[in-house]
């Protein structure tokens, strides 16, 4: 298995983790405003984070502190307009929009980084955006607050994205990812200190829905994302996240509300859902052709 193949299957599961975090998510923000909810996941998975990499990683240098905290502050940045919008617009809007980090990651790298993107890769962007747009239902999009924070949460996840691909590249991904997760812990703290004085029910439900985030959908998650995403590009990283609200669709549709409610697949959802698929797939097919002629040559060899 070659390490672009590889970084590709891992990111797909990140996706399902990532997913599978929405619904469960969801159902525990009764009991435990979003901002404590935050900093209790993002300090334990920093702690488990730790733990992992630390013996490899005592001695962290430069680059990698300015790495981690590059990318941590953008992992906090994105989560805290992406929570602070939904209180203005609708949840569909706000999946939408942040969906859309996956365009802007060859828009910024285009206009701020001067790199190309692969034109199988923005036929297949194109593609999926068309599919986020079906699978999120009916939106209205009109200037309000909600609306621009969530914009720039997903600027800040296209950003995420890219300094990771530029940081590990020359970092040790490792070290970065200890970084990472402690300066997003930090601030999450510190905010939820300061200003956020809303009670806390820790129930068994709360408590292994913040163990499930914190350990699958977050350690592990963002630190997987850090080791591998260097073996691929930062559009086609965006790309394969495209898949995250599908699979966020389909844990809702079998994991019930507080209310014991759950969604179902509209015809224009299905049509969404495949789009994302096709997108995904277009994307592949430069590394496809790549390879048929590889083997084309090696067999008149």
């Amino acid at each position: 298995m070659n390490k672009k193949l590889r970084a590709d299957i891992v990111l797909l599961i990140l996706t399902v983790f990532w997913g599978l975090s929405f619904p469960l998510m969801r159902n525990v923000l009764e009991y435990i405003p979003a901002i404590s909810y935050l900093a209790i996941r993002f300090t334990l998975a920093a702690i488990v984070v730790s733990m992992v990499f630390f013996k490899k990683h005592k001695n962290i240098g430069k680059l990698e502190l300015k790495g981690g905290l590059v990318i941590g502050f953008l992992l906090f940045a994105g989560m805290i307009l992406q929570i602070y919008g939904l209180y203005y617009t609708t949840a569909s809007n706000s999946a939408f929009i942040t969906s859309m980090s996956v365009a802007f990651v060859p828009i910024l790298l285009a206009i701020f980084f001067r790199t190309k993107t692969s034109k199988f890769t923005v036929i297949g962007i194109i593609i999926a955006s068309f599919g986020l747009f079906l699978i999120s239902g009916i939106i209205r999009l009109e200037f309000n607050p909600g609306d621009f924070l969530t914009l720039l949460c997903a600027v800040a996840f296209a950003l995420q994205i890219i300094y990771i691909d530029i940081f590990t590249k020359k970092g040790r991904p490792g070290s970065i990812a200890i970084v990472q997760m402690w300066t997003a812990a930090i601030i999450t703290t510190v905010i939820w200190l300061l200003f956020d004085r809303s009670p806390i029910i820790f129930n068994s439900q709360v408590i292994l829905v913040i163990l499930v985030t914190a350990i699958l959908g977050t350690s592990f998650s963002f630190s997987a994302q850090i080791l591998v995403q260097k073996d691929t590009t930062p559009s086609h990283a965006a790309l394969i996240f495209t898949m995250e609200p599908l699979v966020a669709l389909f844990f809702t549709m079998i994991i019930p509300d507080i209310a014991g409610n759950v969604e179902k697949l509209t015809i224009i959802g299905g049509i969404g859902c495949f789009l994302i698929l096709m997108g995904t797939i277009i994307s592949e097919f430069r590394t496809l052709i790549s390879n048929g002629k590889k083997q084309k040559k090696v067999a008149g060899n």
